[in-house]
């Protein structure tokens, strides 16, 4: 529900939404080339944010969905990207091509606590390479889909 649209220079990474009602609308866009993380809805604190090294990325879970925040001072400032929900029972997520562009953003442009990030989300993209569904990825378990829970999904950490 993801696209990539490559651009000399890095293009834009789209993020669309995975609740199948909005029909694949765009709900963020990472632009490569300036490095910033732009969410559709924005407030006084949603909005754009520079992914850099005074930025730092989380992952954010409850029973419905899995979500990448993104901060800047203090988290005065932050963007959301979502990685899985559960519509109707269905469980759906990004596409592993937007995983890893997320993932490798993240590490290249320096942002904290990126490491953290990054491995679940380049799990998340070798499983669904490897032909597993969404509902028993590594992120979906942030969640407590599939095998084990929040403390397995960390894995080494």
């Amino acid at each position: 529900m993801t696209s990539t649209q490559p651009s000399a220079g890095g293009g834009i990474v789209s993020v669309r939404a995975l609740d199948p009602a909005k029909h694949g609308v765009v709900v963020a866009r990472l632009d490569r080339d300036s490095g910033f993380l732009d969410p559709e809805r924005r407030s006084l604190r949603n909005g754009p944010v520079r992914l850099d090294r005074k930025a730092v990325a989380v992952l954010t879970s409850d029973k419905r969905r899995t979500e990448l925040m993104v901060s800047r001072g203090i988290g005065w400032t932050y963007a959301v990207v979502p990685l899985i929900e559960v519509h109707g029972g269905a469980v759906v997520g990004v596409p592993a091509e937007v995983a890893r562009a997320l993932a490798n953003e993240l590490r290249v442009r320096g942002v904290k606590e990126a490491t953290a990030v990054t491995a679940p989300l380049l799990a998340h993209a070798e499983h669904l390479d490897a032909g597993e569904p969404v509902s028993s990825s590594p992120l979906g378990r942030y969640m407590g889909l599939g095998s084990g829970g929040v403390i397995s999904s960390l894995g080494g950490f």
